[in-house]
């Protein structure tokens, strides 16, 4: 019972909070109300929608050779099962992250891979995509300033501090790396970081080029979701946009960051004078294939692993 009433709290948690901030981006950001945007999104066609599906898969494909890099032996393949199996729990269960570790655990053990080489790839794959979400508002705010020379205060402030975040990464691994005191608590982490030099020496031409055709992908369908319910911004506009929504994906409270990102991926959109309820209808559409999408996808993929999973296998041994 105890168990039983935590998931339910939790889960009555993120309900209110994503309920919340889309209630709060819809109607107090933009002014918009339910059914002037669900009138837009029901206008989209066939053809748009597969479009948008397309960039949304390649996207999908593009970060699957990401894990493929970070996790030696597992294939472009099984990086797509990883991917959407753990998204789809991460993102339908309450603060479900730990449990999408411990499933995608369960698979790259019975894959053969070691658990050094399963803690490598998660703080690799996770370091990865902090980073890059930390870049974005900096590449953002630059070609903000070069192509109208004005930039609002408030995202200076959040590209310096996304700077300032990633420069100080570099100090702190130096810090584990060269301290001997402590070792049985700083060993297996500096065993981690040891092989994440390592990894990132053999194979940074994979990594980090595909990392960021990935981010590249996004800020793709942003765009082309916003121009799938009529709204054409320039280039530099969207790509903040972009990098407000992923800045945000970060808060750890709900999947995604849904019910934050949308509020202030809205209010920026809104504020450079597009249409309210097609803003409201074209992000929302956007974080549809961003998150909902994985759900059913995953769910699937889940399944059909689990089901292979019910006949005995024979025992393999690590393979990294």
């Amino acid at each position: 019972m105890r168990s039983w009433s935590a998931w339910a709290w939790k889960s009555l948690l993120v309900v209110g909070l994503v309920g919340g901030g889309l209630w709060t981006a819809t109607h107090g950001v933009a002014g918009a109300t339910w059914h002037d945007v669900l009138a837009v999104v029901r206008a989209l066609q066939f053809r748009q929608l597969a479009e948008l599906s397309g960039i949304w898969l390649g996207g999908l494909a593009v970060y699957a050779t990401v894990l493929s890099a970070a996790l030696p032996g597992l294939g472009v393949r099984r990086s797509l099962l990883l991917n959407l199996s753990g998204s789809a729990v991460a993102n339908l269960i309450p603060f479900g992250g730990a449990v999408a570790t411990g499933l995608n655990w369960r698979m790259v053990r019975t894959w053969g891979h070691s658990n050094l080489a399963f803690a490598t790839f998660c703080v690799l794959t996770n370091a990865l995509d902090v980073a890059f979400k930390l870049v974005l508002p900096v590449v953002a705010v630059t070609g903000l300033a070069l192509a109208a020379g004005h930039v609002p205060a408030t995202l200076w402030v959040t590209a310096s501090i996304c700077a300032a975040a990633l420069v100080a990464v570099l100090p702190a691994q130096a810090l584990v790396l060269r301290t001997h005191r402590w070792n049985t608590v700083l060993g297996p982490l500096r065993q981690t970081i040891d092989r994440i030099h390592r990894l990132l020496l053999q194979r940074w031409g994979r990594l980090l080029p595909a990392s960021l055709v990935y981010v590249a992908t996004q800020v793709a369908l942003l765009e082309f979701s916003l121009r799938a319910v009529g709204l054409h911004a320039p280039v530099t506009v969207v790509l903040m946009a972009a990098a407000i929504e992923r800045l945000s994906s970060l808060v750890p409270f709900t999947p995604g960051g849904a019910g934050f990102a949308e509020i202030g991926t809205i209010a920026w959109l809104v504020a450079n004078g597009l249409d309210p309820v097609e803003v409201v209808a074209g992000v929302l559409v956007y974080r549809f294939f961003l998150i909902a999408m994985e759900v059913p996808v995953g769910g699937v993929l889940l399944g059909v692993w689990a089901w292979f999973q019910r006949s005995p296998r024979p025992a393999i041994g690590p393979v990294g």
